[in-house]
């Protein structure tokens, strides 16, 4: 047979591990929370029904043994096969994987990706019931309920209804709740990285059996004839997408990923987005009827994808402007239909109704400008002006959208027309293109437009909801879509200046200054009108590009405007020098103004390893005492004050540091930035680099929000959306809906309520001393074992996550480079997750807490009040919970024992044991803290898809064990080798291609099952 995992008899039994330490001794036992009714009934009657589809499927897809075989895979995956402990589940599993081929293993990785991308659907229709449930419930009481808990320390996500109810309650007054609606701006960026592994196509099949399942499950009674058609359809779609290769059969390109992103765009968040609003306006109405609402764009978004260039040589300069333009394609195509659907319902005649004269008067410009359109539709609307001004408007997209394909097609280095004759020159000869005066020069126009037809129904005691909508939608997402953030890493810029002044011949060249002279250069340089840049040079390829990004910037907000693209960050971000570098860049390019002053370009550094967090108040406390840059700052700005963006990195600090160092030191730079900005009159804005694991930052978005230092949010806060974390939150528009509004709940409990805890003298020095010990004990293992890399690179599927064709940016920064520090750290969790270690999430933690706990044991009391009352402890706890629960040792034991080569077994067994021991300690000081008995005791509904999920995804990990082990074993030796006999092996020979495509298959089963991947 092709599998070779452990034998039954060396299989890892599953027993609980034992605490190390005698301070365990005085944890406390609590009674575990019932998980919520509903959502057990809800669980277990939708489970039902997807199991057995599944099963229907396995059985009409496989042959007869080998569903069989599958479905008792599954059975032993069940946590009730073993109650009675009569049967070893493991052994089970493992004899029955030995006896797979190589075509049956492939057929398992794919049925149970299958099943738990069914669950991961049951979940969010869930969800999003939930929250439908929550809106529909009979108006809470104006009284705040006593037994509720403070809003700093609130857990449970607050819709907007419950959040203005309760501050109602607390007499927030009116004034403030309308100050900081007025100067609420939240920002979602969406990024693309490689640990989103569904297809496009997937994504398509999984939408139709939601839908599905959905019409199925409603709670009206259906006919049994429709529910039997339902079940037939669903079956059907099923086994079209089992048919369907989850596999990407080529490396998605970077326009790939800007169709993949704006996918959620175009089929959720541009219809729900307008609904976001009147929610607010609805709760509102109940507690605080005379606040004005926020702004319709309170809540917008950016995007990553197509300008991040940081290690992704894929992305150049014409792919962002060709992003842009993309995406100001989609935009247009939705306002054509939207405006096409309102020309059929403003049916109004003049005859029967009056008409404003600002809207008579556009129409008679209009029928200047298009005397064609006049032509063949005033007979037909002549006495409909608003059907007649709506033809205009479309006429007026429909050109705007061939102007865009235009520009598309010559490129960003093509002349703007905006000032001039409408010729576009391209290398092939000049374009006609609609003259400047017909097509939309900005959304600007088109809004005016369509607030003539509002103000004229207004006038008249008439309202369009549909063009209410329309004008929402308008606001939010312009033409544009979502701004584009250009990303960038400090080096690229520091060595074109080094170039250019090497090529200018300074006496002293830019990479030969120190800190001091580079910053007086710099500003000196900036300052001065006249160029820096010789026009007929010629510079290396990176330099050269390096240029071309700045004059494309420069293009693009010609032609789009300055909301397409705002801000550039800067990716390892160390000194003064790093932010200066690319301003005088930007000011070459005609975005910096020496002479007014004035920049078009928000500079932001984003601060990533712990040694930088810690020297971030230095950096901008030099930036915000320089007169110009606080000048600039200030030209910047939309506010009354100067405007900062901040953005501070979870991914790298905790690759470096260990999960409790690097959330102690962003929190702490957070403060020290805040109170920074105070200082020097200055608004700021954190920008939070999260990802979708732990390790990197991600959880549970409200109370991630909740736990940010008291006062530094300020209504204003820009948070990463990854790529592994946009189905789950935006796959359908009730979920979007309901993560939008919590995000926003967060924000404005925050930002109103001011609490003195972050500023705990106590607290803090205990935090610094558990924050510095943690980061010892995870530096020890991490960054000084030697043996460590080649740990990881043995014992988890990380040179195959490699060769998954998912992502356009490679895994490593520096190509062959094998080294930790070039390993990018979202590959770095991917790879600890597949092997159920999910060591960044926690490691560190447990050590720190019991050398504390050893010095002294009266802390432990502390340590509880901290988990009651302090958000950010209690933010750290429950994600160090959340990630214990999901990490299997004993499994992740058998990936050391086969995996690991036989010359590293004892050092490989050595680092395992300091895994475990670890665990162990931070799982039961963890326990003691929350006062729970079991992990995850304080949120019920996650208790319980976890340990669904856990056992269910047992099988894939023996799977992915056999498939690494006989992939890696050929790649040593000729594949000719493999037709020999021996135990395990059935004489055949497999290429090296089917083996990996049974890993590869096992990984996209595993991410689906642990959700939150990297």
């Amino acid at each position: 047979m092709i599998m070779e995992p452990s034998s039954p008899a060396s299989a890892p039994m599953r027993q609980p591990l034992s605490a190390p330490s005698a301070v365990l001794a005085q944890a406390s036992q609590a009674v575990p929370t019932a998980p919520s009714p509903r959502v057990t009934r809800l669980l277990g009657e939708r489970l039902e029904l997807v199991e057995d589809l599944w099963r229907t499927v396995l059985r009409s897809e496989c042959p007869p043994d080998q569903s069989e075989r599958l479905l008792r895979l599954k059975r032993l995956s069940d946590p009730t096969e073993a109650a009675d402990g009569t049967l070893d589940t493991t052994a089970a599993i493992v004899q029955l994987i030995r006896e797979m081929d190589l075509s049956e293993a492939i057929a398992a990785a794919r049925a149970f990706s299958l099943y738990f991308q069914l669950v991961n659907i049951l979940e969010q229709h869930i969800e999003e019931d939930s929250y439908l449930a929550s809106l529909q419930e009979t108006s809470p009481p104006t009284s705040p309920d006593p037994f509720a808990p403070p809003l700093a320390s609130q857990t449970d996500p607050a819709t907007f209804r419950e959040l203005f109810t309760r501050l109602r309650g607390l007499n927030v007054p009116p004034a403030q709740i309308e100050n900081l609606l007025r100067e609420l701006d939240i920002r979602l960026v969406f990024t693309a990285h490689p640990t989103e592994i569904v297809r496009h196509t997937v994504r398509h099949k999984q939408r139709r059996v939601a839908a599905l399942i959905h019409r199925l499950q409603q709670d009206s009674p259906t006919e049994l004839q429709d529910e039997r058609s339902l079940r037939l359809q669903l079956e059907e779609e099923i086994r079209l997408w089992w048919r369907t290769d989850e596999l990407h059969q080529f490396k998605p390109s970077v326009l790939d990923e800007v169709d993949y992103a704006l996918h959620y765009f175009q089929q959720v968040l541009f219809d729900a987005m307008p609904l976001l609003r009147q929610r607010i306006i609805n709760a509102l109405s109940g507690s605080y009827p005379d606040v004005v609402a926020p702004r319709d764009a309170f809540c917008t978004f950016g995007s990553w994808v197509g300008s991040d260039r940081d290690g992704n040589p894929s992305v150049t300069p014409d792919i962002t402007w060709r992003t842009a333009c993309y995406q100001r394609q989609l935009m247009i195509e939705r306002y054509i239909t939207a405006v096409q659907g309102l020309r059929d319902q403003l049916s109004i005649s003049m005859q029967w109704s009056q008409v404003s004269a600002p809207l008579l008067e556009s129409l008679e410009m209009d029928r200047l400008r298009f005397p064609e359109i006049y032509e063949e539709r005033a007979a037909r609307y002549r006495l409909e002006p608003y059907r007649l001004k709506l033809s205009y408007i479309v006429e007026r997209l429909r050109l705007t959208h061939q102007r865009n394909q235009q520009l598309a097609e010559a490129g960003w280095e093509s002349p703007c027309d905006n000032a001039g004759p409408a010729v576009l020159i391209t290398g092939t000869g000049p374009m006609a293109a609609a003259p400047p005066e017909l097509h939309y020069g900005s959304v600007n126009e088109l809004r005016q437009d369509l607030e003539l037809l509002r103000d004229s129904l207004e006038t008249t005691g008439l309202s369009c909801a549909p063009l209410q909508t329309l004008l929402s939608q308008v606001h939010i997402f312009a033409f544009c879509l979502a701004s584009l953030d250009i990303r960038q890493e400090s080096t690229r810029h520091s060595d074109a200046l080094d170039e250019l002044t090497r090529y200018l011949q300074l006496p002293v060249p830019y990479g030969d200054m120190d800190e001091e002279q580079r910053v007086q250069w710099l500003l000196q340089e900036l300052q001065t009108r006249r160029p820096l840049l010789p026009p007929a040079a010629r510079w290396s390829p990176a330099t050269d590009e390096t240029f071309a990004v700045f004059r494309m910037l420069q293009r693009l907000q010609e032609e789009f405007g300055p909301r397409i693209c705002r801000s550039y960050i800067i990716s390892m971000a160390h000194t003064v020098s790093d932010l200066l570098e690319v301003m005088l860049l930007a000011k070459e390019a005609g975005l910096v103004d020496p002479k007014a002053v004035q920049t078009q370009l928000l500079v932001v550094p984003l601060f990533e390893t712990v040694e930088d967090l810690q020297r971030a108040p230095a950096v901008m406390q030099r930036l915000f005492s320089e007169p110009f840059y606080r000048t600039l700052l200030a030209s910047s700005s939309e506010s009354d004050k100067p405007l900062q963006e901040v953005m501070l990195g979870y991914s790298d600090s905790n690759k470096d540091s260990g999960f409790l160092s690097s959330n102690w030191e962003i929190h702490k730079a957070q403060i020290a930035l805040q109170r920074l900005a105070s200082e020097h009159d200055v608004a700021l804005c954190i920008f939070h680099g999260r990802g979708g694991s732990v390790g990197r930052g991600g959880g549970p978005a409200y109370q991630a929000i909740l736990a940010q230092p008291s006062g530094t949010l300020n209504g204003r806060i820009k948070i990463t959306e990854q790529g592994e974390v946009l189905a789950s939150k935006y796959s359908l528009p009730e979920l979007a809906l309901y993560n939008l509004e919590t995000v926003t709940t967060a924000v404005l409990q925050n930002s109103l309520v001011s609490t003195s805890v972050d500023d705990t003298p106590t607290w803090n020095e205990l935090m610094g001393r558990l924050a510095a010990r943690s980061r010892v004990h995870y530096r020890r293992l991490v960054h000084e074992n030697p043996d460590l890399v080649a740990f990881f690179q043995q014992v988890t599927p990380i040179e195959e996550i490699s060769k998954l064709q998912i992502s356009s940016r490679p895994a490593r920064r520096k190509s062959g480079a094998k080294d930790l520090s070039s390993l990018r750290a979202i590959p770095w969790v991917f790879g600890w997750t597949q092997s159920r270690f999910l060591l960044p999430s926690w490691f560190g933690v447990g050590a720190a807490l019991e050398e504390e706990l050893t010095e002294d044991p009266g802390q432990l009391e502390l340590l509880r009040l901290l988990y009651q009352r302090w958000p950010f402890f209690r933010m750290l706890i429950s994600k160090v919970e959340m990630t214990l629960s999901k990490v299997d040792l004993d499994l992740a034991h058998h990936y050391v024992q086969a995996l690991g080569r036989p010359s590293h077994r004892e050092a490989f067994e050595g680092i395992f044991e300091v895994i475990a021991a670890e665990f162990v300690l931070t799982r039961d000081l963890v326990l003691m803290i929350s006062g729970h008995t079991r992990l995850l005791d304080g949120d019920p509904a996650l208790q319980l898809s976890v340990e669904l999920r856990n056992q269910t995804i047992v099988p894939l990990g023996y799977l992915q064990v056999a498939l690494l082990r006989r992939l890696r074993d050929q790649n040593r030796q000729p594949p000719m080798s493999e037709a020999s006999s021996g135990e395990g092996q059935d004489g055949r020979t497999y290429s090296r291609s089917e083996l990996l495509r049974g890993a590869l298959l096992t990984i996209n089963g595993i991410a689906a099952g642990m959700r939150n991947t990297g």
